[in-house]
């Protein structure tokens, strides 16, 4: 029988084990960085770099890591994003060769992926309070040029979301320059903090942010603002850094009563969805971005900008473990219930990335260390707020919310 008291501090410790086992500690260029996938153990994704520095903090506070080896790891890998890894003006591209450190192909320098690297870098920062550390850290995040990205489009002021110098490159159509807008609400919230507490331009500040639309939507008289796609990661990531249960914006407007609003909408679409897609069951919930058995996917719940349900059936962990702080009442005993099936655990590295219980019955073989550090740093915030507490002192993210006018309740 399992322990169910152990399932949240199992899922913690695994994801710490999960990034001391693929990153690269070798003496190379790419020291530091994390693969994307299991799949392929010589491409890196300098996100999952983010999610990596993240884990040192929950090593060394719960015991789980050597505090000089975390110290020397933490030291070495920012070194080689000052250093080593390819950048636009402080943005670096998004894919990356594990050894050589080198761009992938001809990938975006993406912003998302930055800034979510960048969250490792301001939690170790403030968790290490190590000279060197901070001289590296601030080196990395003062060259970040968030200005280069502000363009009008439509009224409206808004961030690039990348930019591709090739012709041929990834995500370009023939047309290299910058690529797309964040218009719409998705998983961007820390860049706004970053933008803000970067610079004193508090108009321009509180512009980019009030600019992106908000649509309210509404399922099973839940109503919230999704993102185009509606897919339950949106909401989860910026708050496995911000700690915001007790935040709200200038409006009043609560970003964690949003998320679990949402988590709500798809635990309810999810329920109504189980004779469609029966490996939901009871039990299991959560639209996501996980491995399918066609590949990597990207789910959709309703509302969506296509108002229709995108899914192929399969349940991913990370959706559940992902709503921990937002409800538990609905994602424990989907974890509990989840943990009995021992296709489902491993011991070195937790949940698996997914499964899918129609026939023929189909477990995912990969991990994606995106997914593996959102599901660990959720059952830290859950359970000791260690990543949230570092993060949330930074002067840049303490700054950069104070220009924007969030403030804690109560």
């Amino acid at each position: 029988m399992i322990d169910n008291k152990n399932i949240i501090p199992d899922i913690e410790r695994t994801g710490v084990n999960f990034f001391q086992t693929f990153t690269n500690f070798k003496a190379e260029p790419g020291y530091g960085l994390t693969i994307d996938h299991t799949g392929n153990l010589d491409l890196s994704s300098i996100a999952a770099t983010g999610f990596f520095l993240s884990s040192l903090v929950i090593g060394v506070a719960q015991g789980y890591l050597d505090s000089k080896v975390a110290l020397q790891q933490a030291k070495g890998t920012l070194l080689t994003l000052r250093d080593n890894i390819p950048h636009f003006h402080g943005f670096f591209a998004h894919f990356l060769d594990i050894h050589t450190g080198q761009r992938h192909k001809k990938c975006e320098y993406s912003t998302i992926d930055t800034a979510l690297a960048l969250n490792g870098v301001i939690t170790v920062d403030q968790y290490f309070k190590d000279p060197d550390i901070s001289a590296l850290a601030k080196a990395i995040l003062n060259r970040v040029n968030w200005s280069l990205l502000i363009h009008q489009r439509a009224g409206k002021t808004h961030f690039y979301m990348a930019y591709n110098p090739d012709a041929d490159g990834d995500y370009v159509n023939g047309r290299p320059g910058f690529i797309h807008h964040w218009s719409m609400l998705a998983e961007q919230l820390m860049m706004y903090v970053m933008f803000a507490g970067a610079n004193d331009d508090v108009a321009m500040s509180k512009r980019l942010y009030d600019d992106f639309d908000r649509k309210l939507g509404t399922y099973k008289d839940v109503n919230y603002y999704y993102s185009p796609g509606n897919s339950l990661f949106v909401y989860q990531y910026p708050q496995c850094w911000f700690d915001l249960k007790d935040y709200v914006d200038a409006d009043g407007f609560s970003w964690y009563q949003n998320s679990r609003k949402a988590t709500y909408g798809h635990y309810y679409l999810s329920r109504d969805l189980k004779d469609r897609f029966p490996t939901f069951g009871e039990k299991y919930f959560g639209f996501t971005a996980s491995y399918g058995r066609k590949g990597y996917q990207v789910s959709s719940a309703i509302p969506n900008v296509n108002n229709e349900v995108h899914h192929d059936g399969s349940v991913a962990p990370n959706a559940i473990i992902g709503s921990l702080i937002f409800a538990p009442e609905l994602a424990l005993p989907a974890l509990e219930k989840m943990r009995q099936d021992a296709r489902l655990w491993d011991e070195r590295y937790g949940f698996i990335n997914a499964f899918n219980d129609e026939e023929p019955a189909w477990v995912s073989s990969r991990y994606l260390a995106i997914d593996k550090g959102l599901e660990m740093l959720m059952a830290n915030a859950y359970l000791h707020k260690d990543v949230m507490n570092a993060y949330m002192n930074h002067p840049l993210i303490k700054k950069g919310m104070e220009v924007l006018g969030w403030k804690k309740l109560g």
